[in-house]
């Protein structure tokens, strides 16, 4: 710590660790520009510290190292560990590093680790969402580790580091945890408590500092976090989530305050990427992006004002009570492409056993709407919730042949995982359901396809991957059946590239990591491309 006392400024390493892909389960993976990160070196920097970002997968998004788990091979893409901290400053003050996700931490530890060797009087800040939750099993496993920030931490990261300049002590800020620290876990209120106060005005917050980024590293590759629709670049127009789902983290890390950006704002932004960096698709990263119907009607007007000539796509997953036709028309026509919607399930028992507070029929005749307005949609479901019977389930597949009926092109199954930070997690760990260790570390990485597991006591793994398998099988059979030339339509996405659906993205994720299947897939498509270019 004296390391930073009497200093004007701050030398501060921001770092993004690689990040891990199970290729065996059924979700498409790859690389995708950190928005958290960019947010905190925006926020540093303007407050005079001198920031510098290492970004593992953006600076080696070609670099791919195997890592066995309890739950398989782990392919890491990006700088290793080693190669990071080899690339450290011996000035170097303070390192931050984002941990959003529960799989990340032992690669996490490893690093925390390395640099405590190499740098023993360097200050190491971690943050995130795993962060908020796991601060204090961090602490535990990994004594090279200093402080957490906890909740949104832009403004509470910058406190932080003054305190250490002053010689005061940090642990006094609300939202900071340390060694000493200790969990309160009695109520959600408590919880809350010890979060970083929410920013009441997000117009206070810089723009994310992609200068810092190797931005077009994500660029030049294919998208990995919507569908493929060029060069693509994530944004936020909301902060939080007014809901409380029980197997969500989001209300142990935003609280339940929502809070919008000025749509002028979010305009001026996109229209800055797309001068700067040539943007052609923006992925919104928001919890929940469309709640407020006069908000989303605004952004779109001035999308049209604006001329803003881009696509735009909710690939997080959102609500429908905003997206009634005049809305979705209005989306489609300003270049929204798709949608993915958060159902969670068909069983009107387990809405609201989860609190997932959703109306089946709107959200039926909201996806109708959205097919009528040529917006290509998806569904999210969960099944093996642990509180989930097999009538709940059928349910759910129910609700999927119906959201096939009326036009839905995709669907997510996935299988029932413990976030750390969530509702039904601290039930269970309660419970003796759920030991934290190495084990538990990879499963949500794992929640879908064969490494998953059950925590549910009337269904067995093998029963919930069988279902998960045959829930998609029946959800695509019925879609391509009632409309057969979609058939067509993924089977030129996979030659040609020209991807409109997540099934689109998710094939070209997996054909990507089969070399000798790329090459030849490639070089078909290649053939195809002159085809339909001269006809």
């Amino acid at each position: 710590m004296e390391l930073l006392k009497n200093s004007s400024c701050a030398k501060i390493v921001l770092i993004r660790p690689p990040i891990m892909e199970l290729r065996t389960n059924l979700s498409s993976y790859g690389a995708i520009p950190p928005i958290g990160l960019a947010y905190v070196a925006a926020v540093l920097r303007k407050a005079g510290h001198d920031v510098t970002v290492m970004d593992g997968p953006g600076e080696a998004i070609q670099q791919y190292t195997e890592m066995p788990s309890p739950v398989g091979v782990l392919h890491c893409n990006g700088l290793t560990p080693e190669q990071m901290v080899a690339r450290l400053s011996a000035d170097t003050q303070i390192v931050g590093i984002t941990h959003m996700f529960l799989h990340e931490w032992p690669t996490i530890r490893r690093l925390c680790e390395l640099i405590r060797s190499q740098l023993p009087d360097t200050v190491i800040v971690i943050g995130g969402e795993n962060a908020t939750a796991f601060w204090d099993v961090i602490f535990k496993e990994c004594p090279a580790v200093n402080y957490c920030v906890l909740g949104e931490g832009e403004f509470t990261m910058v406190e932080l580091i003054e305190r250490l300049m002053d010689g005061r002590d940090p642990l006094e800020i609300r939202g900071v945890a340390g060694r000493t620290s200790i969990r309160n876990e009695s109520s959600q209120k408590k919880i809350i408590d010890q979060l970083s106060p929410r920013t009441l005005e997000l117009g206070e917050i810089p723009w994310p500092a992609w200068d810092l980024f190797p931005v077009d590293n994500y660029m030049i590759h294919a998208d990995h976090h919507g569908v493929n629709r060029g060069r693509s670049m994530p944004i936020l127009a909301t902060r939080g989530c007014p809901f409380q789902c029980t197997f969500c983290s989001s209300p142990s890390m935003w609280t339940t305050r929502y809070k919008t950006r000025d749509p002028k704002d979010v305009v001026s932004e996109m229209k800055t990427y797309v001068e700067k960096f040539r943007v052609d698709n923006f992925n919104f990263c928001d919890l929940t992006a469309i709640i407020k119907k006069e908000w989303i009607v605004e952004f779109c007007n001035l999308l049209k004002t604006e001329k803003v000539n881009v696509t735009w796509q909710l690939p997080t997953g959102t609500r429908s009570e905003a997206l009634d036709n005049e809305v979705l028309g209005l989306v489609y026509e300003t270049g929204c492409r798709n949608i993915t919607y958060a159902p969670e399930s068909g069983s009107e028992r387990m809405l609201d056993v989860i609190k997932k507070r959703v109306k089946i029929p709107r959200m039926l005749e909201s996806l109708r709407m959205a097919y009528k307005n040529k917006l290509v949609t998806r569904v999210n479901i969960i099944i093996g919730h642990p509180q989930e019977k097999h009538s709940d389930t059928w349910k759910s597949l129910g609700f999927l042949i119906q959201c096939a009926w009326v036009g839905c092109q995709d669907a997510a199954v996935m299988i029932f995982a413990p976030y750390p930070g969530s509702e039904d997690t601290r039930t269970l760990v309660e419970h003796g359901k759920v030991t934290i260790g190495e084990d538990y570390y990879y499963l949500a990485l794992a929640r879908s396809g064969w490494s998953s597991r059950t925590y549910n006591p009337w269904m067995s793994t093998r029963e919930l991957i069988l279902m998960q398998f045959f829930m998609l099988s029946v959800f695509y059979a019925v879609a391509y059946m009632i409309r057969p030339w979609r058939i067509i339509q993924a089977a030129q996405s996979i030659f040609t590239g020209n991807e409109q659906t997540q099934l689109d993205q998710l094939l070209r994720t997996k054909l990507q990591r089969s070399t000798v299947l790329s090459k030849a897939i490639s070089r078909l498509g290649k053939l195809l491309s002159r085809f339909f270019q001269r006809t």
